[in-house]
C-alpha cells in the first residue's frame, strides 16, 4: 500500500495528473474484439478500463489490448491487462501481463502510473487467476498461471509487489509450482502423481502446503520462504520431490 500511495503523491504534486482518458502512448490503442462482452458484463472493471484506456477501437489482431482484472486496494485501483486474447495464441506462448493504477476520485477515476509488460505466464496466451494481496507492508499481486504439456499439468504462482523500485517480481530461483499431474503422460497407473497446494502470505513469510496423492497413498507436507525486497528465500521444509515429477519438470 505504502509504496502506491508515494507514487500517487508524486503524481498529484509533479505530473498534476489528467482526466480520462489515457495517453495513446500508454497502451495498445484497439482492444480484442471478444473483450467487448467481458466489460458489458462487469460494470467495474469496464469503468477502470474505460478510466486507463479510454474507449480504443476494437480488432482481431493479435496485438489487442484484453483486461483480465480489477484489483482493489486500500486507496487505489488497478486494471490488469493482457496482449492478445486469453486462449488464442500459440500452445507455448505466455500471456504479456500489464498493470495501470488508478487513483479513486468523485464521479471515477484519475490515472497514476502504468507498469507495461511487468509479467508473462500461462500457456496459449491465458494465466488462471490475477488476485490482489498484501506483500509485507505493500500491495501486491499474485498471478497463477500453468498449462498441460505432452500431458503433464502444472500450474506455477509468481508474485509482484509496489515497490519502490516499481512492480518487482519476487525471485524465487526457480518455478513455484503448486500443482502437478503426470496422469495424461504416464501410461503406467502404478506411477501416476497429482501434487495440489494451498499457500497463504502472513507478514514477511509465505507458507505452502503440499498434498501428494499416488500409489502410496496421500502425503502433507510444508515449505516456508522468507519474502525479501526481491527474493523468496527458503527457510523451512522444501517442495516434495514428486512435484516435479509429476509436473514433468524433472
Amino acid at each position: 500500500m505504502r509504496a502506491l500511495i508515494g507514487w500517487l503523491s508524486i503524481a498529484v504534486l509533479g505530473l498534476a495528473l489528467a482526466p480520462l482518458p489515457a495517453k495513446a502512448a500508454d497502451a495498445p490503442q484497439r482492444y480484442c474484439r471478444s473483450v467487448a462482452a467481458k466489460l458489458k458484463s462487469d460494470s467495474d472493471l469496464a469503468a477502470a478500463a474505460g478510466a486507463a484506456y479510454g474507449q480504443p477501437d476494437a480488432t482481431d489482431d493479435e496485438t489487442c489490448l484484453y483486461p483480465l482484472q480489477l484489483l482493489r486496494y486500500a486507496d487505489v485501483d488497478v486494471v490488469v491487462s493482457q496482449a492478445g486474447e486469453p486462449g488464442e495464441a500459440c500452445h507455448g506462448c505466455e500471456a504479456s501481463l500489464s498493470a495501470t493504477v488508478l487513483k479513486r476520485v468523485p464521479g471515477g477515476y484519475k490515472r497514476a502510473r502504468t507498469f507495461a509488460s511487468f509479467g508473462k505466464g500461462g500457456s496459449s496466451g491465458a494465466v488462471a487467476s490475477v488476485t490482489a494481496i498484501a506483500i509485507g507492508g505493500d500491495d501486491g499481486i499474485a498471478v497463477e498461471s500453468g498449462g498441460t504439456f505432452q500431458g503433464y499439468t502444472l500450474s506455477a504462482l509468481d508474485f509482484y509487489a509496489f515497490r519502490k523500485s516499481g512492480l518487482v517480481r519476487l525471485d524465487a530461483g526457480a518455478p513455484l509450482l503448486i500443482e502437478g499431474d503426470n496422469g495424461g503422460a504416464e501410461t503406467d497407473a502404478a506411477k501416476a502423481i497429482e501434487v495440489d497446494a494451498a499457500w497463504s502470505l502472513a507478514g514477511a513469510a509465505l507458507t505452502i502446503d503440499y498434498r501428494v496423492s499416488d500409489a502410496r497413498g496421500k502425503r502433507d507436507s510444508r515449505a516456508v520462504w522468507s519474502v525479501g525486497e526481491t527474493t523468496l528465500t527458503l527457510k523451512s521444509g522444501a517442495p516434495p520431490t514428486e512435484l516435479a515429477k509429476a509436473a514433468g519438470q524433472e
